[in-house]
């Protein structure tokens, strides 16, 4: 593939010496005699190099080397400054307009092209780029966080992954995951400059689906929102339409047996150093595995705070928190929220439960529950609503000796499930998480038999584990 080069001067002869030198050794060169023109090109193509002549007029009154430099889409990108010798005393004594080198005019062949080697590897050792992407990998990733850290700055890191990205490949190959990949990376670089964060702000592809945003406290919210909109709307798209049409995809085992995962969506998980002091990057990453660990039990899109350093204060935040996407989908309000509207809990319990949840990561329903404040009737009936599977309650189910030997009890005990009834290839299974699709992939890899899901409570859970010891004993 052949580095793209942008050229941008007003100087005919120039701009033709130079487009015909670069053309010569292979570069894909573009053109432009306007730096509107210039910025246009910029935030539609990726290119690996930018020239600019110094006859170019600024925009916004901002230089133009400069203005490349603050768009997301430039900030990687090396800019060679073409002035003349004249020029000189001014580019010393300018504090900052946003080239990386210079080239003084007339140059030759080899001067041009010694500058845009140099430049090249200069940058890529830099940011060690992502090959698919572009983005600045890992070690530009904590050299970024450290330099803030060392600088004492308050910022947020958000974490970004892609849930059920690995069925999309497998269903529809790995060409088309790599532009859902790559397609991510434009939506997040949009999705801050719609919000206003993009100048200061920094992106990072860890690899694969995983990537990384720093920016200001303030922007944080807002552009999480503004990213899961975004990419709730688009990633349909990516489907076919029978797919669309069911919202899942059918991929089969290593058995051949066809199972059915969600369409993809989007976990954001946030961390920031406001109230919690951190001295590395792995201090931050662990805290963030925390809290993407928890988003990853929650069906559909979501995106949530690390607050455990700092209580909850209102019934406004504990919305945001409970429904991070600021909206109200049908069927998918939050459960402290449905069970509020109704009146079967105060809004001073739904505090009190929250402030729980934020320090033990322990669901809303369970604590509402262990404080007897609601019923567990009531939080099954309502879960039943916003996971769309039916709910089941275990205070009376005992296993038959049938039951008993579909699945071992270590089985039973490490993955959460109970088996509830036999129906011909079929098998009722109650789950404490039941769109875990490993976890029924698993039972229908071990018992041969369809696994239809029904949700049950991890206290009704808990508690038929001891009967089920106790009749066992």
């Amino acid at each position: 593939m052949s580095l793209k080069v942008l050229v941008a001067e007003k100087d005919t002869a120039t701009m033709a010496l130079v487009e015909t030198r670069l053309r010569a050794r292979n570069y894909d060169v573009y053109s432009a005699t306007h730096s509107d023109e210039a910025i246009r090109l910029v935030q539609k193509v990726r290119f690996d190099i930018v020239l600019i002549g110094s006859s170019m007029e600024a925009v916004d009154g901002i230089d133009l080397p400069l203005k490349i430099k603050h768009s997301l889409m430039g900030l990687s990108i090396p800019v060679i400054f073409m002035a003349e010798e004249n020029e000189l005393r001014q580019l010393v004594l300018s504090q900052d307009r946003g080239f990386d080198d210079f080239l003084i005019k007339p140059f030759d062949a080899f001067s041009l092209q010694l500058r845009i080697n140099l430049n090249l590897a200069r940058v890529r050792e830099r940011l060690q780029a992502n090959p698919l992407t572009g983005l600045p990998g890992s070690i530009a990733i904590e050299a970024n966080i450290q330099k803030r850290l060392e600088r004492n700055e308050f910022f947020s890191v958000c974490y970004l992954d892609i849930n059920h990205f690995k069925a999309f490949n497998d269903r529809y190959g790995f060409d088309r995951g790599d532009g859902i990949i790559r397609h991510l990376a434009q939506l997040i670089a949009k999705s801050l400059e719609k919000v206003g964060a993009g100048r200061g702000s920094f992106i990072g592809h860890i690899g694969g689906d995983d990537f990384i945003v720093v920016l200001d406290l303030e922007s944080e919210t807002q552009f999480a929102q503004e990213c899961l909109q975004e990419f709730d709307r688009i990633i349909p798209t990516y489907y076919e339409e029978m797919d669309r049409k069911r919202k899942s995809v059918l991929v089969k085992n290593r058995n051949g047996v066809p199972v059915e995962f969600p369409l993809m969506s989007l976990s954001i998980a946030a961390v920031t150093n406001e109230s919690r002091p951190y001295r590395n990057m792995g201090e931050i990453a662990r805290d963030a595995a925390e809290v993407k660990s928890y988003l990853k039990t929650q069906p559909g899109s979501h995106y949530l705070k690390d607050r455990r350093a700092k209580p909850v204060e209102s019934l406004e935040e504990s919305a945001k928190i409970l429904s991070p996407k600021g909206e109200e989908r049908k069927g998918n309000k939050p459960l402290g929220q449905m069970l509020l509207e109704v009146g079967l809990i105060t809004e001073g319990e739904l505090n009190q439960a929250l402030r729980r949840h934020i320090e033990t990561g322990e669901k809303i329903g369970q604590v509402l529950i262990r404080m007897k404040v609601v019923a567990t009737e009531d939080v099954g009936r309502f879960l039943e609503e916003k996971l769309s599977v039916h709910y089941m309650s275990l205070k009376h189910h005992t296993l038959s000796e049938d039951l008993a030997r579909v699945l071992e009890e270590e089985f039973i005990r490490d993955h959460r499930v109970v088996p509830l009834s036999l129906t011909g290839e079929s098998l009722e299974l109650a789950m404490v998480d039941p769109v875990n699709q490993e976890t029924i992939q698993a039972v229908h890899e071990i018992t041969g038999l369809r696994v239809i899901p029904k949700f049950v409570l991890e206290n009704e859970f808990e508690e038929f584990l001891e009967r089920h010891h106790l009749r066992l004993t």
